[in-house]
């Protein structure tokens, strides 16, 4: 009787598996991505924020406050994630498997720069139909006198700029063109430049080589402007110059030496301002220069340029 019920059972179990596997199945519905914002405050910081995880799915977290790297905890330890990695400003994870049904993982992130909230806390929990891939957290709102608070600073930022531009820009009217006018620095007889061609001995002692200059010429000054290479292994400072007359040797006041750098760098090039007072001699005469540094030990030594 049991071969007898066998042969009807078995053929049409065959046909309901044939007509089983005939049908389409429907296939597996992938997880709608998303992205959110998470606006923290005092009142709501111990409320644990719901975020929505899924194996093979990246989720960032990106936040607006420097993160306390060290003090993230998660909860399981991570023995649940193919990728965990914290940065000062985003965490980012990936679960190597689902968490399951009514199970979640909690991220305790605190922050780093002491204000309010000090930390959020999130619950990390498996969604069949969605997955959080991007979480921007912000900490706000922020109250009423955080915001004066800070307002005031921005605007003492902007008057002590607003002084330090007037500082500037009266040194540019006692310094510049218009300030030299007024200072009778530059007068109607006008400026006159030349330039300074290195020549033969014009190297000087110790390492020091002239490449280039320049005059300028005024009736109350007058400067010589020197490009110097330092080709030796120390420092060097000139702080005396010696300008002279070529044909007698007539002393001309030097009333300053001047550089942008402290010194001239081994293998390094600077520029040299020589300044006088209202020029003596004749214009285009030939002048004797002689630059020195505070031992004496190096010098430079221009015998004839004309000026």
């Amino acid at each position: 009787m049991f071969s007898s019920l066998a042969r009807l059972v078995l053929p049409l179990v065959f046909l309901v598996g044939l007509t089983a596997a005939a049908q389409p199945q429907e296939p597996l519905r992938a997880r709608e991505l998303k992205r959110r914002r998470v606006a923290l405050s005092v009142a709501t910081a111990d409320k644990p924020v719901a975020l929505h995880v899924a194996p093979d799915y990246l989720t960032a977290l990106e936040f607006d406050s420097p993160v306390a790297r060290d003090a993230v905890v998660l909860g399981d330890g991570g023995s649940r994630f193919a990728l965990f990695e914290v940065t000062t400003r985003a965490i980012f994870l990936k679960p190597a498997m689902g968490l399951g049904p009514g199970r979640s993982v909690e991220l305790i992130v605190p922050f780093a720069d002491g204000a309010a909230p000090s930390r959020v806390v999130f619950s990390l929990v498996t969604h069949p139909a969605e997955v959080d891939v991007q979480v921007m957290v912000s900490r706000l709102p922020r109250t009423a006198d955080a915001i004066q608070a800070e307002l005031d600073d921005v605007r003492a930022a902007c008057a002590a700029n607003a002084a330090e531009l007037e500082v500037l820009r009266a040194r540019s009217a006692a310094s510049g063109p218009v300030g030299m006018i007024f200072a009778g620095l530059l007068d109607r007889g006008g400026l006159q430049s030349g330039r300074v061609e290195p020549g033969i001995g014009q190297k000087g002692e110790g390492g020091l080589e002239f490449r280039e200059g320049w005059t300028h010429r005024t009736s109350s000054w007058a400067t010589l402007a020197l490009r110097v290479h330092n080709t030796g292994a120390e420092p060097w400072t000139p702080v005396e110059a010696r300008l002279t007359v070529a044909a007698n040797g007539e002393r001309i006041n030097v009333l300053a030496v001047r550089m942008k750098e402290p010194r001239i760098e081994p293998g390094g090039t600077a520029l040299v301002v020589v300044e006088t007072g209202a020029p003596t001699w004749p214009e285009g005469a030939a002048l004797r220069l002689e630059l020195r540094d505070g031992g004496g030990t190096r010098r430079l030594l221009i015998p004839r340029f004309a000026f």
